[in-house]
């Protein structure tokens, strides 16, 4: 199963980052978690 976590600009990232922590925690051999942002950020 694939789970993304949609983050958005001017949201806070962190909790992208602990919601990512947690379900990562969770052993599950078929789960592939993953941060998405629709919007491309340029440095």
């Amino acid at each position: 199963m694939d789970i993304a976590i949609l983050t958005f600009q001017g949201f806070n990232e962190l909790d992208s980052f602990i919601a990512l922590s947690l379900l990562n925690r969770i052993k599950k051999p078929d789960w592939r978690v993953s941060i998405c942002c629709p919007e491309l950020r340029t440095l």
